[in-house]
């Protein structure tokens, strides 16, 4: 390995279509608050660039670092320096340090360690991949025209000459089997549904909820929470009532906006109007149900403890309050 550490230029260095990471230009201004000053810089580890020709440099890691920098009006960065990485060797560094890390995206993750797996299995079908990863494009890409030719090379997912387990030990990376199959669920989304989502805070959970829709579906509801990121908590649900047919699309995201259904007088029954959009609806329902749940789960305990008879045994000082909450139980329910 040739590793220098070297002031380099920040002009000088270009960014890599190829890397992990979606988010590598977003909220920099904490990175460049700790930066220190461009004298005195307080860099705990150095980008990692490969040199190219002409005097010229390309980020293999620490992306975020330089940009940071540039932010910051610095002129010039140090760096280490390699001179004799591959893009296949790129690849292993830049996923190496992203997965350490607690914040990388969903999908960004996803998309590098299944490169990293079909990368592995390429080399032991004595498939040439460098082609493919020598393109400047996004990983999402890359991961489509690895899977493409490794399906010309006859290569099948569910029987692999390189195990997920094989290729997560060389990385040092710990995760359990059914993790990652979880993980590698959001990249069922449509391409175009996984570049939206990759600018929304939504939870690798949702993400795999939203995979289980129709492609149309998923364009919609992604557009939905787009406009209403607030929506980012109730994919999981919205796309569960769909999926079971109970609600269109439509009828589900307006139920989570708050906007319930009700029938008018004037219009049939298969016409309706919508309640206005206010959340405080939503959560009085909800603590409706967690109270109910609350209180069902009380009774049933009691009745495990002291049968169904479970008031004539109590003691007195508590008798009383289990009368009264018995009446208020049967108050609320009564229509």
């Amino acid at each position: 390995m040739n590793t220098t550490l070297e002031e380099i230029l920040i002009k000088k260095i270009e960014f890599s279509a190829g890397n992990p990471r979606g988010d590598s230009a977003d909220d920099l201004e904490g990175i460049a608050a700790s930066l220190g000053s461009e004298e005195k810089p307080m860099l705990a580890n150095p980008p990692l660039l490969r040199k190219l020709k002409g005097g010229r440099y390309q980020v293999v890691a620490g992306e975020r670092r330089v940009r940071a920098a540039l932010l910051a009006g610095w002129h010039s960065i140090p760096c280490q320096v390699r001179t004799d990485l591959d893009a296949r060797q790129m690849h292993t560094l830049r996923v190496v340090e992203n997965l350490h890390r607690r914040d990388l995206h969903p999908l960004d993750e996803a998309t590098a360690l299944k490169i990293t797996w079909l990368l592995a299995n390429a080399d032991a079908l004595k498939v040439d991949a460098r082609p493919v990863l020598e393109k400047e494009q996004p990983q999402s890409q890359t991961l489509a025209d690895l899977e493409a030719l490794l399906v010309e090379a006859g290569f099948t997912p569910t029987h692999p000459e390189v195990s997920w387990d094989t290729v997560l030990d060389q990385l040092g990376v710990e995760m359990k089997t059914d993790s990652r199959k979880k993980l590698m669920r959001v990249l069922s989304l449509a391409p175009d549904v996984q570049e939206q989502a990759r600018t929304l805070d939504l939870t690798a959970a949702a993400l795999r909820s939203l995979g289980t829709l129709k492609e149309e579906e998923q364009r919609s509801l992604i557009g939905e929470v787009e406009e209403a990121p607030e929506l980012g908590r109730k994919v999981r649900r919205i796309a569960r009532v769909v999926r079971e047919g109970t609600h269109t699309l439509d009828e589900a995201v307006a139920e989570a906006k708050g906007q319930v259904a009700i029938q008018t007088n004037e219009a049939p029954a298969s016409e309706t109007q919508m309640m206005p959009d206010d959340e405080r609806v939503t959560d009085q329902v909800i603590a409706l149900l967690e109270a109910a749940t609350g209180a069902q789960g009380a009774v049933d305990e009691l009745t495990n403890l002291l049968g169904p008879d479970y008031l004539t045994k109590l003691p007195d000082a508590w008798k009383e309050y289990a009368r009264e909450a018995t009446a208020i139980l049967r108050l609320v329910v009564k229509e």
